[in-house]
């Protein structure tokens, strides 16, 4: 009887340290140490793996001492750096022992670190030690306390900060990200509420805030390529008595590339009236997207025209038109008046339209747009279909109507049917 060798049954053990790191750095963490089981080389195999994540579902299938327990385990064994670090989807307040994690982790050169609560009312603080992550690339804080010591010297090496619900003394923000120096991605949702949010970034790409704040400053952001705003509270009435808000937001971010306003940001824009001129710092503009109810009034829809008008490079648009506004009429007028967009937007490709319904107000914006755009190619809207003005035909029909720059435009208008049930 003819017996197999080794080599000709488990060729996969004798591969190279770093392919079967690699090998095992794909699979879920629960498997990867389920392979201690195949044979006594593969018992220890799993304990270099480089990547650690306890996720929500970690932490529903273990009760609180289980899942305890497991983690010492796993920490316990590991051996080597360990470049990513995950916890997160459970209330973090009772489990006492993440202090002493995050200790262990200190000294293991975490490059990628993810700590996510799920609870607002009793956040996990983050202990002081956290803050000695030197090498730190990527870190994602949600539903936590982020308070640095007094002696914190920043993460010389971080990229990417993202903060979710988390609550923090709003004057650090600016020494945090002084203190970050190759900060390229900073991300704030619903975090600390803000008088005055300045951000001077030297090395800031994006930029994703959503939250309050009664003003907004981007002091140095000459790298800024996409940015993402969400007020999410009406800020104050009082106008600027020199130059409009526009230019004050918007004059340090010259390669900004994707922009995406919402809520109550386009109303602080257009406090102090609008510019004569057009803001060189817009040139670069290929994508923007604004999300507010601007159709209710002459002021924003001059607004966000103005900004249209000054993004000579711009190939997309969305626009979500919200519900049904008062007072229009005056809106619709203006627009009327509005013979064509003065050759600003010869390069726009595309443009949608959510929460459309056809209104007047709407389809006057659209003829403006379909009578300045010559290379147009698509014009795509969508609603449900109980808050549709008219049919998805009728109102292709009536676009079809219009003058166009374009010959080619693809015109597309999808009714969302909702079951009655659900309605």
């Amino acid at each position: 009887m003819r017996t197999a060798t080794r080599s000709s049954v488990d060729t996969i053990s004798d591969l190279p340290c770093n392919v079967l790191d690699g090998i095992l750095g794909c699979l879920p963490l629960k498997d990867a140490v389920k392979t201690s089981i195949l044979s006594r080389d593969w018992r220890y195999k799993w304990v270099t793996r480089q990547e650690l994540e306890f996720d929500y579902q970690f932490f529903v299938t273990y009760a609180c001492n289980q899942a305890t327990a497991i983690i010492y385990q796993v920490l316990l064994l590991h051996k080597g750096p360990i470049l990513k670090f995950s916890l997160g989807g459970s209330n973090l307040t009772i489990y006492p022992d993440i202090d002493h994690w995050i200790l262990f982790l200190s000294k293991k050169n975490v490059q990628e670190f993810t700590l996510c609560g799920n609870s607002l009312n009793n956040r996990y603080h983050l202990p002081s030690h956290f803050f000695t992550f030197h090498h730190l690339r990527h870190l994602k804080v949600d539903r936590c306390s982020f308070h640095p010591p007094p002696g914190f010297k920043g993460f010389e090496k971080l990229i990417n900060l993202d903060l979710h619900f988390a609550t923090f003394d709003p004057a650090i923000l600016g020494n945090l990200i002084f203190r970050c120096p190759l900060l390229e991605r900073l991300t704030l949702r619903w975090c600390t509420n803000f008088d005055t949010l300045e951000i001077d970034a030297p090395n800031l790409k994006c930029f994703d805030f959503r939250g309050n704040s009664k003003s907004i400053c981007f002091k140095n952001a000459p790298m800024l390529e996409k940015l993402i705003v969400h007020l999410n509270s009406r800020v104050s009435m009082v106008a600027s008595p020199v130059c409009s808000n526009i230019t004050k937001f918007f004059c340090h971010m010259p390669c900004l590339m994707q922009l995406d306003i919402s809520g109550h940001l386009l109303e602080y824009l257009t406090m102090g009236g609008l510019p004569e001129n057009h803001l060189t710092a817009l040139n670069n503009v290929k994508s923007f997207s604004v999300r507010a109810m601007f159709f209710r009034s002459i002021k924003h829809v001059s607004g966000v025209i103005y900004l249209i008008t000054s993004f000579p490079k711009l190939q997309n648009l969305t626009i979500e038109c919200g519900m049904k506004s008062e007072a229009v009429e005056p809106v619709v007028q203006y627009l009327q008046n509005q013979s064509s967009l003065c050759g600003a937007v010869k390069l726009l490709q595309k443009v949608h339209m959510s929460m459309f319904s056809g209104r007047e107000v709407e389809m006057e914006f659209l003829r403006l747009i379909l009578v300045s755009a010559p290379v147009l190619e698509e014009i795509s809207a969508w609603n449900y279909e109980h808050l549709l003005c008219l049919s998805g035909r009728e109102i292709m029909d009536n676009m079809k109507q219009y003058q166009r720059a374009s010959p080619n435009v693809k015109f597309i208008v999808d009714e969302i049917v909702v079951e009655d049930a659900l309605l």
